[in-house]
C-alpha cells in the first residue's frame, strides 16, 4: 500500500500494510465488526535518551506513537531533517515496528522545508499552527499547511498521507466565538484531514458536548479524546497555563483539594479520577451510534501512570 523509497534516510524502509496508519484507523473506525475493542495511542516526549524498552513493556501496545514538533530544534536541521533528534527517534521507533505520527508546525516552515520533510519518508502527520505566528511565515494557519500537503501528495505522487489536526473542547483562546471556531475547523477538515485529536480533556461532558457540536457543524471524521494524567499538581498548573484551558469549577475544586498531597497520593488520585472520566466516555459505547473507538494519551513519558490506567480499564481497552 505504501511506495518504498530508495533514500537511505527513509523512515519507511520496512513499511508494510499493517504499519500504515490510515489502514489501522480505517479498521478501527469503519469495520463492520461490532466487537472491535477500544484502542489507544500515545504522545512521547522526544528525548535523545528515550528508552524504547519503556514503550515495549506497555500492555496492550498503542496503535501509534506521536512525537511533538519543537520548531527551533527541528528547523536547525532543515537542510537535512533526518539528522534532527525527532527524526532520529522516529527512525528508532520505526525499526522497532512502531507506527509514528510526526507533529509539524506552521511556524516559520517553508514549502521547501515541508518537501524536505516529506522526502524523509514521513507519511503520518499531525498538523498544528503553533503558539507563535510570524506575519512573514509561509503558512499562517494549519489549514494552509494541510492544503499544501495534499497538493504535494497529488502532484509529486507521494504515497498516501494520513493527516490529523487538533480540536478544542474548551474553546480556542483566540477564537472570536464557538461558531467561528467550528466553521474554521470544518473548512480546515475539508482540505483533507483524516482525524481530529482533541486538546487535553479533563471531564467527559466537555468532550461529549464538543463532539456533538462538531457533528452538528458537519464534521464527520473520527474525533479522538486526548487524555493527560498529571504526575504532579505543579505540572498540571503548567499545562493549564500553556493550553489556557479554563476548567469547570467542580473539576478545578477537585484538583485543588489534592494540591498538597504527597507525590504518591496525588498520582493515585489522578489515576482514579481519569479512570472515572474514561469510564464515563466509554461505557455508552455499546449503545452509541458514535462510539469512542480510540483514546489518545499525552504521556510525558510517565509510562507507569499510563500502565495503571490501562490496567484499570482492561475491560474497555485492548
Amino acid at each position: 500500500m505504501v511506495d518504498h523509497l530508495a533514500t537511505t534516510n527513509s523512515v519507511t524502509e520496512e513499511e508494510n500494510s499493517e504499519d500504515v496508519l490510515y489502514a489501522k484507523l480505517d479498521h478501527i473506525f469503519n469495520s463492520s465488526t461490532q466487537a472491535i475493542p477500544v484502542r489507544y495511542s500515545i504522545e512521547i516526549s522526544s528525548k535523545d535518551d528515550f528508552d524504547i524498552g519503556q514503550l515495549e513493556r506497555l500492555t496492550p501496545q498503542p496503535v501509534f506513537s506521536a512525537l511533538p514538533w519543537i520548531s527551533d530544534e527541528n528547523l536547525r536541521y532543515a537542510d537535512n531533517f533526518s539528522r534532527s533528534p525527532t527524526l532520529q527517534l522516529t527512525n528508532r521507533l520505526r525499526k522497532s515496528r512502531y507506527t509514528v505520527v510526526n507533529h509539524v508546525s506552521c511556524y516559520n516552515i517553508t514549502e521547501q522545508q515541508v518537501d524536505q520533510l516529506l522526502s524523509t519518508g514521513i507519511r503520518n502527520l499531525f498538523v498544528i499552527r503553533g503558539d507563535t505566528v510570524s506575519p512573514e511565515q509561509t503558512f499562517l494557519n494549519s489549514a494552509g499547511l494541510v492544503q499544501y500537503l495534499r497538493k504535494q501528495e497529488q502532484q509529486k505522487g507521494h504515497s498516501k498521507l494520513t493527516i490529523g489536526v487538533g480540536g478544542y473542547p474548551y474553546g480556542h483562546h483566540q477564537s472570536p466565538s464557538e461558531t467561528d471556531e467550528l466553521r474554521y475547523l470544518a473548512e480546515k477538515i475539508s482540505n483533507g484531514v483524516d482525524f481530529l485529536l482533541t486538546q487535553t480533556v479533563y471531564d467527559a461532558q466537555s468532550f461529549l458536548r464538543y463532539r456533538t457540536r462538531c457533528r452538528e457543524a458537519g464534521i464527520s471524521i473520527p474525533i479522538i479524546p486526548g487524555i493527560y494524567v498529571p504526575h504532579s499538581y505543579r505540572h498540571l498548573q503548567t499545562m493549564l497555563n500553556l493550553t489556557r484551558i479554563q476548567l469547570r469549577p467542580t473539576v478545578r475544586d477537585a484538583f485543588d483539594t489534592h494540591a498538597n498531597d504527597a507525590p504518591e497520593q496525588f498520582e493515585a488520585f489522578m489515576v482514579d479520577y481519569f479512570v472515572g472520566v474514561l469510564r464515563e466516555l466509554l461505557e455508552p459505547n455499546a449503545s452509541s451510534s458514535d462510539p469512542i473507538k480510540l483514546v489518545h494519551f499525552f504521556t510525558f513519558n510517565k509510562f507507569a501512570l499510563l500502565q495503571q490506567v490501562l490496567h484499570r480499564l482492561e475491560n474497555f481497552i485492548e
